[in-house]
């Protein structure tokens, strides 16, 4: 009898008429991408925004079509190189090898997050690789980190003085940790053969950075597998994420040692107003934001430098989106002082017109 009642209020409420978050009118339909495909296909841009007509059966007020509807209700996301290219990895990838959930940190498993990339520093006449920062692999030829990963001091004396011998960068993927042959990893080595930093970078003032952001061009295409594989772009802010996830092979204390064993800690994300005052600096809300532990001690530390935070992809189970890029901060493991991350989400065109342009 219930099923039947629930069955009834269904068809009662399906093709109701009902009012929309922004005063427009609407029909209430079921959330499939046959009923009502203009809210189904980026119900993951805009879930603060669905009106619900029964939110239990999931049936939403759908927009009705009108002249002035407005083209935030399209899937235009979907035809933008970076999301058929996630669409793409997720129908390849057969498997994906998750643990449950790098002060406070914990070793990450094999194969958790293939997008891991070490960016290194090799120096003439020496062999020994100084694994510095960290990195997002977006593309199997491009790398994204931070921008004062690759604007150090040498790199600025070679601009000015072209004799210069400044060091050269080097990226490894699919590592777990550097310092064995035993773990569960498959490394792959590459030169890099061209580097941009944003043209907005800025490293004046000694407290903080801004735009603070750089796309790495690998010699060659990664092999994609299990060990390798790229990380989507968020087509959002992820300002709604509070809950997020660094990894990295940095520090495991601001006076410590760097972790060979690539670590991973879940952060949260801080008020920009709490984070000033934590940190002592004015953050770019616009283009920046702040994670950490608010009453514990996880952070990022050095050697975190340019590595993500990310969280999962809202469809895909296997893929995670980059919402961030770790920046600057303040005393590595200070219990509630946060770190400075950039929102890739700002850079997503410029981005885009380097690793997909002409």
């Amino acid at each position: 009898m219930r099923a039947w009642i629930g069955l009834l209020l269904t068809l009662f409420l399906c093709y109701a008429r009902c009012e929309l978050c922004d005063r427009g009118t609407g029909v209430c339909k079921e959330l499939t991408a046959t009923d009502c495909p203009v809210i189904f296909f980026i119900q993951h841009l805009i879930a603060n925004e669905i009106k619900y007509c029964n939110e239990i059966d999931e049936i939403v007020c759908c927009p009705l079509p009108r002249n002035n509807q407005k083209k935030a209700v399209e899937p235009v996301e979907e035809n933008r190189p970076y999301e058929k290219q996630c669409k793409h990895f997720n129908d390849i990838r057969a498997a994906c090898h998750q643990s449950p959930f790098i002060v406070g940190g914990t070793k990450a498993a094999g194969r958790e997050f293939p997008f891991m990339a070490l960016i290194g520093i090799t120096k003439r006449g020496k062999s020994e690789i100084n694994w510095d920062c960290g990195g997002t692999l977006v593309h199997p030829r491009f790398v994204v980190t931070a921008g004062h990963c690759l604007e150090t001091p040498e790199t600025k004396e070679q601009r000015l003085d072209p004799n210069f011998d400044s060091p050269k960068f080097v990226v490894r993927l699919g590592e777990l940790d550097y310092n064995s042959t035993a773990d569960d990893a498959q490394p792959q080595d590459f030169k890099v053969i061209n580097y941009v930093v944003h043209p907005a970078y800025n490293d004046d003032d000694d407290n903080k950075v801004e735009n603070d952001i750089a796309i790495i061009e690998l010699d060659r295409n990664a092999t994609l597998n299990e060990y390798v594989a790229p990380a989507c772009l968020p087509p959002s802010t992820g300002n709604d994420q509070q809950q997020l996830t660094a990894a990295g092979w940095g520090l495991t204390a601001d006076a410590g040692h760097k972790s060979s064993h690539l670590l991973k800690v879940s952060l949260e994300r801080f008020d920009d107003d709490l984070c000033e005052e934590r940190l002592e600096v004015e953050i770019e809300s616009r283009t920046q934001f702040c994670a950490g532990s608010i009453n514990g001690i996880g952070d990022t530390c050095n050697g975190d430098s340019g590595g993500p935070i990310f969280v999962q992809h809202p469809r895909y189970s296997c893929l995670k989106l980059l919402i961030g890029i770790t920046s600057f901060g303040g005393i590595c493991g200070t219990r509630g002082r946060p770190s400075v991350y950039t929102k890739v989400y700002l850079y997503t065109d410029w981005i885009e017109s380097i690793v997909w342009g002409e």
